[in-house]
């Protein structure tokens, strides 16, 4: 069977990573290499491990994958596609459905709401022709959410198999803080640092706490420091941890990052996985240069030999200057999605 797992952009081949890892028989069959999405070959009944994955936002059984074009004529394509690919067959008696619609790209003569509608209409006219009556459309708190997305001329239909509710959104998130980092970006920020257990990771400007968190349900063996110069931040993580039940795992400190070598040791770190403020946050990009002036060396005075940082950033070029002049070696650049921004995602490796 296929499945539509969706991720954070920029980061499909992290998710395809754990998807191999997480289920059993599991085979990539493609990755849509900006959009957040890959597709899978696995056996059916994998809701369990789906649960398990950090990375996804949502997951989706996929019944049917077929170009339609971007005129109007596609809307009638994909009636008929509906009809016959068997997702009214997922809707138990007596159960409400909705559709969820969703265009990626442009040039379209239809909307996702066109999509949404037409494929509802196949829907109810299958469900009906088999059971004898129509099915309720309910769009809130539905029995059953159908997947029906264009992404450019292709179209994708299938049921979602762990809600319709974004999978980044994690219950412990009590506090949040006004640049938050999603929990799947954090996990993809761990997973290309390479942080693995019996290691000490750091995140040196941890805000709500999300790497931290996210690395205390990875990593059950390591020292996970979280640090931040705001008291407010550090007892909004705190309360994070708490709600995720693992601030015991956690060391927090109240700490400037522009000293982290004064306050862990040099060569202390092994692992740095943040999300260190951009402009918008810092008022100004002079402001956030200077910041990265003073960060960047006590980084690589924390940090040990071989030791590997992975941050994002909007001045990508600055902080990468900076790094190879404190001794960093670029091991890693790529562009990721965090919120309405494409950002840069770099790995620094300490020689």
């Amino acid at each position: 069977m296929r499945y539509l797992l969706t991720c954070n952009p920029g980061l499909e081949d992290v998710t395809g990573r754990e998807a191999s890892e997480e289920i059993p028989g599991a085979r990539l069959i493609e990755e849509r290499r900006g959009r957040g999405r890959i597709i899978i070959e696995a056996p059916p009944h994998v809701e369990e491990h789906l649960y398990r994955m950090r990375s996804i936002h949502s997951a989706a059984l996929l019944l049917a994958e077929e170009t339609v074009g971007y005129t109007r004529q596609a809307l009638e394509l994909i009636e008929e596609i509906t009809r016959e690919s068997g997702v009214h067959r997922f809707i138990p008696w007596s159960s409400a459905f909705a559709v969820r619609g969703e265009r990626i790209g442009e040039g379209h003569e239809y909307t996702s709401v066109d999509v949404a509608r037409h494929v509802g209409k196949a829907v109810q006219e299958a469900y009906e022709a088999e059971y004898g009556l129509k099915p309720e459309v309910r769009l809130e708190s539905p029995g059953v959410s159908i997947l029906a997305e264009i992404d450019d001329d292709l179209f994708r239909l299938g049921v979602y198999l762990i809600g319709e509710r974004s999978w980044h959104r994690r219950g412990y998130r009590v506090y949040d803080h006004p640049a938050a980092l999603k929990p799947s970006l954090a996990y993809g920020l761990l997973r290309l640092a390479g942080a693995r257990d019996n290691a000490t990771i750091l995140d040196p400007m941890c805000g709500g706490g999300t790497v931290a968190v996210e690395a205390a349900y990875l990593y059950e063996d390591a020292r996970i420091v979280c640090v931040d110069k705001n008291p407010r931040h550090v007892k909004g993580a705190i309360m994070n941890a708490s709600a995720a039940r693992v601030e015991d795992r956690i060391e927090f400190y109240v700490w400037d990052a522009r000293r982290l070598e004064e306050l862990l040791g040099p060569g202390s770190v092994d692992y740095v996985a943040s999300n260190p403020p951009y402009g918008i946050r810092l008022g100004s990009p002079r402001s956030v240069r200077t910041l990265y002036s003073d960060f960047i060396p006590s980084l690589y005075k924390v940090m040990a030999s071989g030791g590997r940082a992975s941050l994002v950033t909007t001045e990508s070029a600055y902080l990468a200057g900076l790094a190879r002049r404190a001794g960093f070696r670029i091991a890693h650049v790529r562009k990721v999605r965090h919120g309405d921004l494409w950002v840069s995602l770099l790995v620094l490796e300490k020689p």
